[in-house]
């Protein structure tokens, strides 16, 4: 089973494609002697105060960039740019306060459920005890010629994760529950999925493509971006991407229920009505498609941005 078992990323035909025999993060397995094979276990003492810990995981070639493949059910996931030749994990037990406030952000209607006179039952044999924390958390690494993979060793024990990889790594990414997914100052490509948080993309300037159920998409790219197709999707949140000021890009815009926003002069073009054969009647069914298309700066690559519950926001870089 995988750690993210419903993606719904809108991606580009370009995007980069899982290989088929890529294991899952949390249930990872020896490679073969001739790989280079870093597993590492964090536990924190039941009675103390979870203390951050730091791995190095060094690069079978530090001449070229990494490729980061990481998967989280419970926790939120940071990269950012760090030295060549090697990947630097950070890995803490979550604020509490911070992620009572982001359960609650992102909480699904109709969850929790009402208590039932069992869990009331339980609730008063636990009444007057001191809960001990139990924070004990795990990771597995494993690097095998520039990519690493990155899973948790526990489905139930949520971790804040910073990643430190090499500036022109390319990162596929995804978290279920406990936080947000973002990537900075990075040049290679992005595939990231979130299921329940925001996902935040800053200064970088490689192919993006990005998708959360609940929650933002935020992705702001350099003074240059690729020349690729991209997509950004939500169900329930904002769309909002900033592009430099002399983008080229062509757009697909659609929004069920909001609004949306562009700095840029767009030159929109409704797309033409779809006419489908009826077999079975032998009529003709007309729709009229939902999508807003248009062109910035003359066109380009297309960018897909959707949501459902939300607006999109196209900004143009300062």
């Amino acid at each position: 089973m995988r750690a993210d078992p419903s993606r719904c990323c809108l991606l580009h035909p370009g995007a980069m494609q899982r290989s088929s025999n890529r294991r899952d993060p949390a249930m990872l397995r020896p490679l073969a002697t001739a790989a280079l094979l870093a597993v590492f276990a964090l536990s924190v003492p039941a009675l103390a105060a979870p203390e951050p810990e730091r791995l190095v995981i060094p690069l079978s070639d530090p001449s070229r960039p990494a490729r980061i493949e990481v998967g989280l059910v419970m926790g939120s996931i940071r990269v950012v740019p760090g030295k060549p030749g090697e990947v630097v994990l950070v890995a803490a037990a979550p604020d509490e306060d911070a992620r009572d406030a982001d359960a609650r952000d992102h909480r699904v209607p109709g969850w929790p459920r009402e208590a039932s006179p069992e869990d009331e039952e339980r609730q008063a044999a636990r009444a007057g005890m001191r809960r001990l924390p139990n924070d004990s958390f795990g990771l597995e690494a494993e690097e095998r010629d520039n990519t690493v993979e990155i899973g948790a060793g526990s489905w139930t024990r949520p971790v804040d994760l910073r990643i430190e990889a090499p500036p022109a790594s390319s990162v596929d990414a995804s978290t279920v529950n406990g936080g947000e997914l973002a990537v900075s100052g990075l040049a290679g490509e992005l595939v990231l999925h979130n299921t329940n948080g925001d996902i935040r993309v800053t200064d970088v300037t490689g192919p993006v493509n990005a998708s959360t159920v609940n929650g933002d998409v935020q992705v702001s790219f350099g003074r240059t971006m690729a020349s690729a197709a991209m997509a950004f999707s939500t169900l329930n949140g904002d769309v909002e991407l900033t592009l430099p000021a002399d983008a080229r890009v062509s757009v697909v815009l659609r929004s069920d229920n909001g609004e949306i926003y562009s700095d840029f002069d767009v030159a929109l073009e409704r797309k033409p009505a779809k006419v489908e054969s009826k077999r079975d009647k032998g009529g003709y069914r007309v729709a009229v498609a939902r999508e807003l298309a248009g062109t910035i700066g003359g066109g380009g690559p297309e960018l897909f941005l959707k949501t459902f519950n939300g607006d999109l926001l196209l900004h143009r870089a300062q």
